[in-house]
Formats: C-alpha cells, sequence, structure tokens
C-alpha cells in the first residue's frame, strides 16, 4: 500500500531485455555474455534523453524504463529493436504496459509495472509488444501500425490481457534464435534451417549446425516447442488426475459399489492417450 511518503502516477513501463541470456551465458561464457550484457543497456542508456525518458534500474541483461508519453515510449522500442535487434546480434525485445504505479525510494512498484515485465517476456526477438492499455493511450496521427496478437494470460494476472505488436517497416526479416550459440538469426539469411519433429530451427554457422546435429536433445529440450510440449502433457496430466480423482471419490461414498463400464473404459482409454502422449513428447525433445 501507498505510503504518505509515495506517490502514484499514470506512466508507460517499458522493459527491454535479451532474450534466454541464461542459455547466452552457456553458449558464450560468462566473461562474454558480461560484456554483452553491458554493451546492450549502455546503448539504450543513450537513447533516453531523445524521449523524455528515465531509466529506472538494470537487473542483469534488462533495463526497466519509465515514460510519462505512451507515444515515446513506443517510438523509445521501435528505436531500441531497429538499433540493437538485428542478424547476427543477441536476441533484443521490447514490451511495455501503461497506468498507475508506486514511486518509492527512487523505484516503481504495483500491477502495472509487474505486467509490463511479464509482456516483454512474451516477445519474440526483435519484436515491440504493449498492451491495450498502452495503445488506447495513443494519439491519432502517431503513425504506428499495429498488429492484433491476441488476448493471452500472464502469470499472476487473472484476465486475458490483449496484446499488441508494433509492426516496423523499417525494420529487418523476421528474426529467430539459434538454439546452439543464442544469437538473433534474420530467416532469410540463416547459414541453414533443419526441421524436426515439424518444427524449423534457424542456424548462423555450420559450427551451430554441426554441434545441434551431435546432440539435438540438448538443445531441442530448451526450444519454445518443447516447452509448449511438456505444457500440454501436464495439462492433460492434470486433467486426467482431477477428473479421475472426483469419480474415483464418488465412487467411494458409494461403497465401490455399481461401477460403471463406460466410465471404466474411458479411464482406460485415457490412460493409453496418456501414455502415447508422454512417449511423443519425449521424441520431440
Amino acid at each position: 500500500m501507498a505510503t504518505d511518503a509515495d506517490h502514484v502516477e499514470e506512466s508507460t513501463f517499458v522493459f527491454a531485455d535479451l532474450a534466454g541470456f541464461t542459455a547466452l551465458t552457456e553458449a558464450h561464457g560468462d566473461d562474454s555474455a558480461t560484456l554483452i550484457a553491458g554493451d546492450f543497456t549502455a546503448a539504450v542508456r543513450k537513447m533516453l534523453p531523445d524521449y523524455d525518458a528515465e531509466e529506472v534500474k538494470t537487473i542483469g541483461d534488462e533495463v526497466m524504463i519509465r515514460v510519462a508519453d505512451p507515444s515515446a515510449a513506443v517510438r523509445l522500442g521501435m528505436r531500441i529493436v531497429d538499433r540493437l535487434a538485428f542478424h547476427g546480434s543477441p536476441p533484443v525485445r521490447v514490451g511495455m504496459h501503461s497506468g498507475p504505479a508506486i514511486h518509492r525510494n527512487g523505484d516503481w512498484f504495483g500491477a502495472t509495472v509487474n505486467l509490463a515485465s511479464r509482456v516483454t517476456d512474451a516477445a519474440r526477438p526483435g519484436e515491440v509488444l504493449l498492451t491495450e492499455q498502452t495503445q488506447r493511450r495513443l494519439q491519432r496521427g502517431d503513425g504506428f501500425e499495429l498488429e492484433d496478437r491476441g488476448s493471452r494470460y500472464f502469470k499472476h494476472v487473472p484476465e486475458l490481457i490483449p496484446v499488441y505488436r508494433v509492426a516496423n517497416r523499417t525494420a529487418g526479416s523476421e528474426l529467430d534464435v539459434d538454439p546452439v550459440c543464442r544469437m538473433a538469426v534474420a530467416r532469410d539469411r540463416a547459414d541453414s534451417i533443419k526441421k524436426r519433429r515439424g518444427i524449423a530451427y534457424y542456424f548462423c554457422s555450420a559450427e551451430c549446425r554441426r554441434q545441434f546435429d551431435e546432440d539435438p536433445r540438448r538443445y531441442v529440450a530448451l526450444s519454445p516447442g518443447a516447452r509448449a510440449a511438456r505444457k500440454g502433457f501436464l495439462i492433460n496430466l492434470t486433467a486426467f488426475v482431477v477428473v479421475g480423482g472426483l469419480h474415483l471419490a464418488g465412487w467411494a461414498a458409494r461403497d465401490f459399489s455399481d461401477p460403471a463400464p463406460g466410465m471404466v473404459a474411458l479411464y482406460l482409454i485415457w490412460a493409453i492417450a496418456l501414455a502415447i502422449h508422454y512417449r511423443a513428447v519425449r521424441s520431440l525433445i
């Protein structure tokens, strides 16, 4: 809760970071990754005065920024990805959200700040993502072209949040991430492409492709496709346990009398499907 020493103010909070920084550290080593993060935050810091933006703090490879004008915040985000997200660079991404926040001891707190950080986590390399709350505050004539990315749930946020992607005509090709070195790769400039289990992986060099071919599971297990597959299996397993547990409790309340043959067959089929699902996920990763 805000105290008398605090004040609440409407702002747009922007987070800019390097996606997959932990993997980047593993691929390039602590010293190299630290230099990369330092260069990134220094480059972002130099841009802030042009947009009346305030650096709140840096957290490793991430910069938290406060901007009073949401239009200026979007322009700042576009400039960050224009200048810093390109083929062969670390995977730079930007997210933002607008609303009230509490200023306390030089820092900003509240749900607005938390959601802005979550939106950044959802952005792809080279993307600027913003919420509907920021989109509504933009002025007509700003010239931004926004693409509706639908609504999604974010961690610790109970309702669906509509998000938009800034379509930047000056940006280059769509960027992906090399699964080995974790650098951004323009799809039309990739050294090679490999499809595995229906998922395309883009490589910046023949060496990264060679390492991937030698041990693909080491890298695929960290990919978005693998995370989605694991999440899907866990949802399926949780539903089986919960629904099955409720029916088992109801059957126990009847002293295990009059079992429904149809339900027994259903759970047997479901269990077999779970086993097949598990094997499919294992084969994917």
